[in-house]
């Protein structure tokens, strides 16, 4: 069975104990994301330039996996309370500083809630209003096949709004703090939009 951008759907989690989430599902089919997080880069050491029994490799700096990296994708913009409620998803997320709120339910941020190099929370923002979410891409087939990228920040001047003849499309472009964790179902939470 070939998969298709037209079942697939992308949700947004906050970090409630029971989390409440947005489902996207006017996406445009442009979901764009690793599989996995980076390992320590191998450095090669050699006995005085020499490739010998002595040779070996020893771990770089943890800089690499724990950097950021991107996963973007777009939705249509449509006459729906649910594009008003990405858009104060959002706005929440870049400046949780007061009280971020979307459809009178408060967001709580998922930062420092995984652990890329297997022992240790990643660290807290230097600036306390940024607020992450958990973004799940999921695979509409006869078994799905669901992508976790966790503690993704948004950027409100990284993203962007395109006007076409076909409609205008949002551009969301986030930055994965956290893990990747492939699963086959969603993870179970309440829906803002209820």
């Amino acid at each position: 069975m070939k998969f298709t951008n037209k079942k697939g759907k992308i949700r947004l989690y906050d970090g409630t104990g029971t989390p409440f989430y947005l489902e996207i599902d006017f996406d445009v089919g442009n979901f764009s994301g690793p599989l996995g997080v980076s390992k320590a880069e191998e450095i090669l050491i050699l006995n005085r330039g020499n490739s010998d029994a002595d040779a070996h490799y020893i771990a770089g700096s943890d800089v690499r996996i724990m950097e950021p990296f991107p996963i973007t994708f777009g939705a249509f913009v449509v006459e729906k309370t649910q594009c008003g409620y990405l858009l104060d998803w959002l706005e929440a997320m870049a400046d949780g500083g007061g009280s971020p709120a979307v459809n009178g339910n408060t967001l709580v941020t998922t930062k420092e809630d995984t652990q890329r190099d297997g022992a240790n929370n990643t660290p807290a923002f230097a600036d306390a209003s940024k607020m992450t979410s958990n973004v799940e891409y999921r695979l509409d087939g006869t078994a799905d096949i669901v992508w976790h990228y966790n503690e993704v920040y948004f950027e409100l001047s990284e993203q962007s709004l395109s006007e076409a003849e076909d409609g205008v499309t949002i551009a969301l472009n986030g930055m994965c703090y956290g893990t990747v964790v492939r699963d086959t179902a969603f993870t179970t939470g309440t829906d803002v939009e209820e």
